[in-house]
């Protein structure tokens, strides 16, 4: 028996993983519970195509050759151009018998950024005035007849912010729909 040694199994490291889970759940329940999304988040006022009927009854009438209608025309009163292009910002509305300018922006490279905040803001602030203007006008011509529905129109270079500021005018206008038109640089 002198020729066993007995080894020393050493010390046996043990992971507690009870209290770790038991953690993890209560910082889970707690960030569950405490989560309060705002009611209007993310909600926003769309043009969509009505529901209608299908032009084919069954599958075997679809006419594979034939190019689907991609242009659904809502009609809208205003049409409310945005060019963005380079350091330029240029806003015009237009309706079936005039354009009107709204303003433009040069230069926007060469701001501070609270500089450009507050061009922007007051270009976005011509811009509601012109289309509550105009939209009072319509209603006082046709109480009944008038649309509150506008498009906008921007090309692809647009920033998003601005794209958004621009649906934020139009809806503080008072228009209850702000749809989107092509881009006019699309087939570019």
């Amino acid at each position: 028996m002198a020729g066993i040694k007995k080894t020393d199994p050493g010390i046996e490291v043990a992971l507690p993983i009870v209290p770790m889970l038991d953690m993890s759940f209560q910082l889970l329940f707690f960030f569950i519970i405490t989560f309060n999304p705002g009611k209007l988040d993310g909600q926003m006022t769309m043009n969509l195509p009505a529901t209608g009927e299908a032009k084919a009854k069954d599958q075997s009438q679809v006419d594979m050759t034939k190019q689907s209608d991609t242009e659904l025309e809502i009609p809208s009163d205003f049409v409310v151009a945005v060019k963005s292009y380079e350091s330029n910002l240029t806003l015009t509305v237009r309706d079936s018998e005039k354009v009107y300018e709204v303003g433009k922006i040069e230069g926007l490279d060469r701001k501070t950024r609270d500089d450009q905040h507050k061009a922007i803001e007051d270009l976005m602030g011509r811009l509601t005035a012109l289309l509550k203007e105009k939209l009072e006008e319509k209603k006082k011509d046709n109480p009944g007849k008038a649309a509150d529905n506008v498009k906008i129109e921007a090309n692809s270079a647009m920033r998003y912010s601005t794209l958004v500021a621009v649906m934020d005018a139009c809806l503080k206008a008072g228009y209850q729909q702000v749809g989107f038109a092509p881009p006019p640089d699309a087939a570019q």
